[in-house]
């Protein structure tokens, strides 16, 4: 009897040693009873989570953040169902509006690298999880195909996937690489083969619609292509791509003042703003509608602008458009960095002409700027380096975004202060940049998708 008991009794105790709890028992008949009734016990805990009301897991999913949020989706489906429902949704968003929380957000800088396997190499600022697995790649991309980001919107990528070793176009696809849902487009017209090219003149723009009970939140987004033309024109064709007919279709734009287009304004990305897609030329910023075709809106930039030098930026801060412009000046006899800053404001001021204001924000020598964690920078920025702006901080009106030779830092505009963020390779190009933004909402943009794979 003994004997028969501790050989039970040893193989039941590998199964329960979980809860670290001991048992005293007397006789083998309570023994069996007592251990029968942990594994009821047990199972019953193992299904609890399903039986909670929706109530508390409402309770409980309402109380985390974003993240979390999401990751939740995976507890059971139940929870799935729950964090999909529109209405979570609507009350997410609600409560980040209402707790003004600030979206994260990460600086894409790609650069082309010819020796490279994929020649777009991509480097993220942050580090977190989401940002590592930039660009996303959808499955039938996945082989022998290179992958460039052309254009950002919010979460929103607009990417360009071409085989490899062939001289083929491409295909577009708009991706939501934190939900992972893609829409392909469908092929453009023959003749816009300039689109293929390393710098294509593009912008991605969306446009969010309401939250209706029941259903989900209708997203509309537009993709819009500028063509080259020569000379000054007073009408050229734009090809715009909309996500409610999934059609191309070519439109005229007239220009307000033909003088100012030249077409070389067009190689940077644009950058979505009031339903418009703005590009910064070289005295002008001019906005295109992919909404309204017919729309055109440009504004003159501030007199201080110098016209003879290229380094600049435009960007958003705060909900209002921003440009930043980097400049040499003759200082104590030997070239120095002047970073300017304007915010653009009373944009609905005028919208038949010119309205809008620009503000003179900041302006500033690098060569008054230290830095507190890394004294080497401080030395670096004195001896006049090779020097890049970035981007502006999308919510922080003090912080730009550098690249100090092969460092990318933050630079605090009040405090004229440096900090290191991250190191690029040595044989990173300096001229072959394409810097994009990808700024998380407080519920990723959702697409449906495509109908031409």
């Amino acid at each position: 009897m003994l004997v028969s008991y501790l050989s039970y009794q040893d193989s039941d105790i590998r199964r329960i040693q979980k809860p670290k709890t001991t048992i005293t028992v007397v006789e083998d008949s309570d023994d069996r009873r007592t251990i029968q009734k942990r594994k009821r016990t047990r199972t019953r805990t193992a299904t609890t989570i399903d039986d909670l009301p929706k109530s508390l897991v409402l309770e409980i999913l309402h109380r985390l953040d974003f993240k979390s949020a999401m990751r939740c989706r995976s507890v059971s489906k139940e929870w799935c169902s729950v964090v999909s429902d529109p209405s979570f949704a609507r009350y997410f968003v609600n409560r980040s509006i209402v707790d003004h929380h600030h979206c994260p957000f990460t600086l894409l800088l790609q650069y082309d690298a010819p020796w490279a396997k994929n020649k777009n190499i991509l480097f993220p600022l942050e580090e977190e999880p989401y940002f590592k697995s930039l660009p996303y790649v959808p499955p039938i991309y996945q082989q022998n195909v290179d992958i460039s980001i052309r254009a950002s919107c919010h979460d929103l990528l607009l990417c360009y996937a071409v085989v490899a070793g062939y001289n083929t176009a491409g295909v577009y696809y708009v991706v939501n690489p934190i939900t992972g849902q893609w829409n392909a487009l469908p092929p453009l017209p023959d003749h816009y083969t300039y689109i293929d090219s390393e710098w294509p003149r593009v912008g991605l723009i969306c446009n969010y619609g309401t939250l209706h009970h029941k259903q989900q939140q209708q997203i509309s987004f537009r993709v819009m292509f500028v063509p080259e033309f020569e000379n000054i024109p007073m009408e050229f064709k734009v090809q715009i791509f909309s996500s409610d007919t999934s059609k191309w279709k070519a439109y005229m734009v007239l220009c307000p003042a033909p003088h100012r287009f030249v077409s070389w304004i067009f190689s940077f990305q644009a950058v979505p703003y009031n339903g418009l897609l703005f590009w910064c030329g070289e005295d002008f910023l001019v906005g295109l509608d992919p909404y309204n075709s017919g729309c055109c809106r440009c504004f003159q930039l501030p007199l201080e602008w110098n016209t003879g030098y290229g380094c600049h930026t435009l960007g958003l801060c705060n909900g209002a458009l921003r440009i930043s412009q980097l400049s040499g000046i003759h200082y104590p006899n030997f070239p120095a960095y002047v970073l300017s800053v304007w915010d653009l404001n009373n944009y609905d001021e005028d919208e038949g002409g010119e309205g809008g204001k620009w503000c003179l924000e900041h302006q500033l020598c690098l060569k008054q700027m230290v830095s507190e964690k890394s004294p080497w920078l401080t030395n670096v920025v004195k001896k006049n380096p090779y020097l890049l702006i970035l981007a502006c901080h999308p919510n922080d009106r003090d912080i730009f975004y550098l690249k100090i030779n092969s460092t990318v830092v933050s630079c605090n505009l009040r405090r004229n202060t440096l900090e290191v963020v991250r190191d690029l390779p040595d044989d990173c190009p300096h001229a072959l940049f394409n810097v994009l933004d990808f700024v998380l909402p407080c519920w990723p943009t959702p697409i449906h998708s495509s109908p031409f794979l």
